[in-house]
């Protein structure tokens, strides 16, 4: 499947809903269509095919639901249990960890100080019912990423219309409804959360990025879309942090960490199988070469400390959280920095493991039908989104100066 500028439809509805249970309960669920997911992924993303199958069946686990609180009728999970899902799920596809951001950050953001009471009980309970959420966050126009040209204004008969065009709409071909980031009529920053099928929406599966290509990121259109009042959410002025948005940086790493393990994977199978020991080597097979050994050695190793990174600022957000420190300025920049970290490490820590896969084998390790660049690929594209060393400039400017990272998506 090739990129296409042609508006694609919106996903057709799940038929069946969602499984409950507690957050374990859930989570078990997971192994099973994990596995399957790592069967279908080199082609899939060799032959850069979207997995809607795939997304139906993590969504038809209940994982989907984990964030929401029992008040709402979920299971109340913590962010510890979304970010191992969100590992698990992209060991096995990077693309597909990837594509379901978008609707873990939305659940975030509902316990967030950027939310109102109002807001999650309106959208908990459909959450927890089974609605995903995509985005379309980015216009494609100004200096900097902004939703300074998409507004959501009143007709002359009072309706809310949406206007605009997004660059990047993460997940949103596999979702229900999009939140759309738009000014209204005061110039205030608002979302809207919009079904995908509405008239005046067009989707496009036209993202040509070399890496994490089946991530359904492609743009959106939006035409005199109307929004009803109950669509409008409030979001940050943009002078006061959010975890929520530490969150979205630490699910980036996840899929990362995952990503690390999928080298893993592939790097023990690889020289199980197929790899051949260098016409030099000290040892009969690549299985007994010490140099092979190190290089999975040191893959494991990556992957095991990124993870472990990972999960201890997901515990850092939890805690936030569970002691209802949302609206705590310190403790939020803390947050904030201890994910800048952790993304910093694992993100780096990953590309490393990639890059490291190919000392496994020789020129063989290259063949297109094995797939093994892509794990590199889809690293550098995660990386990409927001640049690493602006998170070690936040983190040093934290540890000397006290600074508080600055107050946007990006921290």
């Amino acid at each position: 499947m090739t990129a296409t500028r042609e508006p694609v439809l919106a996903r057709k509805p799940f038929s069946r809903p969602p499984l409950g249970g507690s957050a374990g309960e859930r989570l078990a669920r997971l192994p099973e269509i994990v596995a399957s997911l790592r069967r279908d992924d080199p082609a899939a993303e060799r032959e850069r095919v979207l997995q809607y199958e795939a997304v139906e069946s993590i969504w038809a686990t209940g994982v989907l639901g984990l964030r929401v609180p029992a008040e709402f009728g979920g299971p109340g999970g913590t962010v510890r249990d979304v970010l191992s899902a969100v590992i698990q799920i992209g060991r096995s596809s990077s693309n597909v960890a990837q594509a379901l951001r978008s609707h873990f950050g939305f659940s975030e953001r509902l316990l967030s100080n950027r939310a109102t009471p109002a807001e999650r009980a309106e959208w908990f309970p459909r959450v927890n019912d089974g609605i995903v959420v995509g985005n379309a966050i980015t216009d494609a126009a100004g200096r900097a990423p902004s939703s300074a040209d998409t507004k959501v204004l009143p007709d002359t008969a009072g309706v809310l219309r949406l206007n605009g065009y997004k660059f990047y709409s993460t997940g949103t071909l596999f979702a229900d409804v999009i939140a759309v980031s738009a000014l209204d009529a005061d110039g205030r920053d608002v979302q809207v959360i919009i079904p995908a099928h509405r008239a005046g929406v067009e989707l496009f599966d036209d993202w040509d990025g070399f890496g994490q290509r089946t991530t359904a990121s492609g743009g959106s259109r939006f035409t005199d879309v109307e929004v009803r009042p109950n669509e409008v959410v409030t979001v940050s002025d943009g002078t006061h942090l959010g975890h929520a948005t530490g969150f979205l940086q630490l699910y980036l790493a996840s899929v990362a960490v995952g990503i690390a393990h999928a080298v893993l994977d592939d790097a023990v199978e690889y020289v199980r199988t197929k790899a051949r020991p260098a016409s030099h080597s000290v040892a009969d097979s690549a299985a007994t070469d010490p140099f092979v050994l190190q290089a999975v050695g040191d893959i494991s190793a990556a992957a095991a400390a990124a993870e472990a990174v990972v999960l201890a600022a997901a515990d850092a957000i939890d805690r936030l959280v569970d002691d209802n420190r949302q609206h705590d300025k310190d403790a939020v920049a803390d947050v904030a920095v201890t994910v800048a970290k952790a993304q910093l490490t694992a993100e780096r820590l990953t590309l490393s493991a990639a890059e490291r896969l190919f000392d496994t084998g020789g020129a063989s390790a290259t063949a297109r039908s094995l797939n093994l660049d892509r794990h590199w690929r889809n690293a550098r594209t995660l990386a990409g989104h927001s640049p690493l060393a602006y998170k070690a400039y936040a983190a040093g400017n934290y540890a000397v100066n006290g600074a508080w990272p600055p107050a946007n998506g990006y921290f």
